[in-house]
């Protein structure tokens, strides 16, 4: 079994392998050859003084290679009010300023444990490498300025994975910290070689652009619907970052998944799935009757799958407002990736290797 570290997969996984993994598991799981099961986040509020306690899984399978990964989080998470935002933030573990994300790979010809590795460097790349996918069917061929919100993890992949899909010639940059958005345009421009210009408010990043990024923590809307001219192309890491006045004027709409939003557990809730991204209200909440919660209007939107199998058309005219919801992360994605880090690894050697029989058990399970 191969151990890798987040260094170690930086080094093996670039825009290019990222696209073409993702492009075909999407690809198979337009064939029916690929499977996931939906996230699910399990919550304890009363465990920790420091936030609030969260468990998040999701898995998912593929046929060519025949691999499943399980991606997992055990984090503290708080939600605060920013700038007039709501964010959320993911607590480090005590004294080591460090978080718990892992993926499980296993074999599906022999059920075997493949390897094992943290989750961060993929889950920024998949997501990324998700709306840039998208954006390679939706984006105006020409587009050539990219506009980004956040200044991030996250943005710091989608900015490098948009220049993989479209020759981006500027970037025009907004997130609320100045610091961060100073320290993030030197970063960007040292790595895609474009000139990234920051602005100082949230609508001047719209002025000219051709796609619009919003790649935030925050759980509130960051693009504005006034903001989107004829023939951008908009995406986001959470349908909360457009809202539905946003989302209602594009004029060509695909989202990730029908799937909207994870299944919670809440406790205080019994065993109720509460189908909702941030569950803030009701965590802080508590107990009680939880409201039906209607699904949003694009829910019955295409799906990438689609877009990738061309079962729908992406973009049909340069006038076109088209929009990507990048609603929900899916397992699928670290299946596709991890399989590709794993054979990358194998073959150059990279990584330690322990003996698969420690995780492998003499009791029928």
């Amino acid at each position: 079994m191969l151990i890798l570290n987040n260094d170690e997969i930086e080094s093996l996984i670039s825009v290019e392998t990222s696209l073409r993994f993702l492009e075909k598991a999407y690809s198979q799981q337009a064939e029916g050859r690929a499977v996931y099961r939906p996230r699910t986040d399990l919550y304890l509020p009363e465990t920790t003084r420091s936030g609030v306690y969260a468990f998040k899984s999701m898995e998912g399978g593929l046929t060519d290679p025949p691999v499943v990964a399980l991606r997992l989080n055990s984090n503290v998470i708080r939600w605060e009010e920013r700038e007039g935002r709501t964010i959320k933030r993911k607590i480090p573990q005590a004294g080591s300023g460090k978080w718990v994300g892992l993926i499980l790979l296993f074999s599906a010809e022999t059920g075997e444990p493949l390897a094992i590795f943290p989750d961060g460097v993929i889950q920024r790349w998949r997501v990324a490498g998700t709306s840039a996918l998208a954006a390679r069917y939706l984006a105006r061929e020409n587009a050539a300025t990219l506009g980004i919100f956040g200044s991030g993890w996250q943005a710091g992949a989608h900015v490098p994975m948009m220049c993989g899909v479209r020759t981006i010639k500027r970037v025009r940059l907004y997130s609320p910290t100045k610091a961060n958005r100073e320290r993030f345009a030197e970063e960007m421009e040292r790595k895609v070689r474009v000139p990234v210009e920051v602005v100082e408010r949230a609508e001047e990043v719209a002025d000219g652009a051709d796609i619009l990024v919003a790649a935030t923590n925050a759980i509130t809307r960051v693009i504005e619907p006034q903001w989107l001219r004829p023939g951008v192309h908009v995406t986001c890491v959470k349908d909360c970052e457009l809202g539905e006045e946003t989302i209602r004027r594009a004029d060509r709409l695909a989202i990730h998944c029908r799937r909207f939003a994870p299944l919670n557990y809440i406790a205080g809730f019994g065993d109720r799935e509460i189908e909702v991204h941030d569950p803030v209200d009701l965590v802080q909440q508590g107990s009680g009757s939880v409201p039906p919660l209607e699904p949003p209007f694009w829910v019955s939107a295409p799906e990438l799958k689609d877009l990738v199998a061309g079962t729908i058309p992406g973009r049909k005219s340069d006038k076109e407002i088209t929009c990507f919801i990048n609603n929900i992360g899916l397992g699928l994605q670290f299946a596709a990736l991890g399989a590709g880090v794993y054979a990358d690894a194998k073959s150059k050697g990279v990584g330690r290797e322990v003996p698969t029989d420690w995780f492998l058990e003499s009791v029928h399970p």
